[in-house]
């Protein structure tokens, strides 16, 4: 969109360098032993790092029911909302005119239908030319995270109710914000944050303990789409998404982090990520 800063791109979609390939570069893959406080599983003394993610074990009972031209569908509803609302809307009325974790707020007459922007799952959409490795729908500008705990979310521009590990052709990248005024790139992961971050508690309702912070290293912060499309993290994970993440608070288009320190931004992920749900 207009006046949104854009990345230089080597031509597959991908910027070239940032701070987050920096922090990979020295990281590596595997977190170092010690680096989450361990004595180190391995016998090369590494320390594997664990990414927490939602399992769901229920099945679905009436799944022979709750078909789609006559074909089951396996994917489990919201309590009391049915296939057409879950496909068409409408949402709850707490995503009526709520904003994106790209900053833009949510307008019912312009939405378009899932069958008009290719909506798919991940897995189903790494079949589609369209789209690229790492790529959904928690990393993108148009995003609305979960807001009342039924595992789903809702999009500024599409219909009905999305889940952070879809995608569709109206995907759009979240830009890196701007390097604050007196601070280097180098900087941001070790810098301390803004007063407003330093005791502020998370979108998951965790208060910052600044003296009780793991570094950005250890928990190998890096982009979203890098890291899930590296098979580091997985589909529909991202700071924006994530109970730890602490939004921009000043303006800056930066924000912070309830477990890491340094300035963190929306379209990030780290291993120790947290699906917002499990705290609503």
């Amino acid at each position: 969109m207009e006046g949104r800063r854009s990345r230089p791109d080597d031509g597959s979609g991908y910027h070239l360098w940032s701070r987050r390939h920096y922090l990979v570069a020295t990281a590596g893959i595997g977190a170092l032993s010690g680096c989450l406080g361990g004595d180190g599983d391995g016998a090369d003394g590494t320390t594997a790092v664990e990414t927490t993610t939602i399992v769901d074990d229920d099945t679905d009972d009436d799944a022979d029911d709750d078909t789609d031209d006559g074909e089951d569908d396996d994917e489990e509803l919201p309590e009391g909302v049915s296939r057409e609302e879950f496909e068409n809307g409408p949402v709850p009325d707490v995503y009526l005119s709520a904003r994106s974790i790209g900053g833009e707020q949510r307008g019912s007459e312009e939405l378009f239908p899932k069958a008009d922007v290719q909506f798919s799952e991940y897995e189903e959409a790494l079949e589609n030319n369209a789209h690229q490795p790492g790529r959904c729908c928690a990393n993108c500008h148009e995003y609305i995270h979960d807001r009342n705990g039924d595992g789903f979310g809702a999009c500024v521009a599409v219909e009905g109710y999305i889940d952070g590990a879809d995608w569709c052709t109206v995907w759009e990248e979240l830009p890196e914000p701007s390097v604050p005024e007196g601070l280097s790139e180098e900087e941001l992961p070790t810098a301390q944050v803004p007063e407003q971050y330093r005791t502020a508690s998370s979108q998951g309702g965790e208060e910052r303990d600044p003296n009780d912070l793991r570094t950005q290293e250890a928990v190998q912060l890096m982009e979203s789409v890098e890291a899930i499309a590296d098979g580091l993290g997985q589909p529909g994970q991202s700071c924006g998404n994530c109970a730890e993440f602490i939004p921009d608070e000043n303006g800056d288009g930066w924000g912070a982090c309830a477990k890491v320190e340094g300035y963190v931004a929306v379209e990030d992920w780290c291993a120790i990520w947290e699906h917002i749900t499990e705290e609503l």
